[in-house]
């Protein structure tokens, strides 16, 4: 993966940040937040957030930067969603956690 390349910050780091924010906040983060907790440019990360979305890592809405989606936390309204530790998540598709996927353990 590629990273924003004056600053050095792989987008495998922003990509992890943008999930971590989900995580923790049920929402995605802005280029605003993103820029200043790796301390760079809103524009480097309004790059990363398009290769990001180049690679199917995360889905922008259209003509901006805001997330949408990076699978399976959605960024706006859905038919579904999920709670846990007391956080309530919207998703793009029903999950089951009892579910076991190909490579889970």
């Amino acid at each position: 993966m590629k990273s924003s390349r004056k600053h050095g910050i792989p987008d495998h780091d922003i990509r992890h940040f943008i999930y971590t924010t989900f995580a923790g906040t049920c929402r995605p983060p802005t280029t605003r937040e993103t820029a200043g907790h790796f301390g760079i440019s809103i524009a480097a990360v309004e790059s990363a957030y398009e290769r990001l979305a180049a690679a199917h890592h995360i889905a922008l809405a259209p003509g901006s930067h805001a997330i949408w989606m990076a699978h399976p936390f959605s960024g706006i309204p859905t038919n579904y969603a999920a709670e846990a530790e007391h956080k309530k998540y919207r998703l793009y598709m029903s999950y089951d956690p009892r579910l076991q996927f190909e490579g889970s353990s």
